[in-house]
């Protein structure tokens, strides 16, 4: 039988009886992810560090010098505390029926992805979580090349759990 034979109606939802993902009781991540991103940090400006004096070498006059060194001292300033600032947004939380994701405090983000689009979930770990014991949980979506969320800086029995909950959530949707 088709939809038209059968009365299809396609109602309006009254959009504040939606529930509001803004009073959710997010999970943070660990702080060990603060330590993961100010050694990052520490890395990329030790780089830059490393080419100021390969200018210096080769004989910078002391003004051109001063303001390389300054603009690189203000953005590695800049760097930390962006981190620090960026680990207090992080957050995740799962309902009954999504997943919800949220980072970023100048720019902020919030993900939110329904159980029955999601695909897959894994658990991954760079040479710097290894040592620092935290681990990410990249989650999948249908028709992505990569994963949708990667929630980083969790626990690593945080994460497991986290990818089993998605798992059972996922084949509940196909029963």
């Amino acid at each position: 039988m088709d939809p038209i034979s059968k009365g299809f109606s396609n109602e309006q939802i009254d959009l504040a009886s939606l529930p509001k993902y803004e009073s959710v009781a997010y999970s943070s991540v660990s702080s060990k992810y603060l330590i993961k991103m100010n050694i990052q940090t520490g890395i990329f400006m030790l780089v830059l560090f490393i080419a100021l004096g390969v200018f210096w070498f080769f004989k910078l006059n002391p003004l051109q010098s001063g303001l390389i060194f300054s603009v690189i001292l203000i953005g590695f300033i800049f760097r930390f505390w962006n981190n620090y600032r960026l680990l207090q947004t992080l957050g995740y939380a799962i309902r009954e029926k999504d997943i919800i994701y949220r980072r970023g405090f100048i720019f902020s983000k919030t993900t939110i992805i329904p159980f029955n689009r999601v695909q897959h979930a894994s658990i991954s770990r760079g040479i710097w979580d290894k040592f620092l014991g935290i681990s990410s949980l990249n989650i999948f979506t249908a028709g992505g090349s990569g994963s949708d969320i990667t929630i980083p800086g969790l626990e690593p029995e945080m994460a497991v759990r986290l990818k089993e909950a998605i798992a059972v959530k996922i084949s509940n949707d196909e029963s």
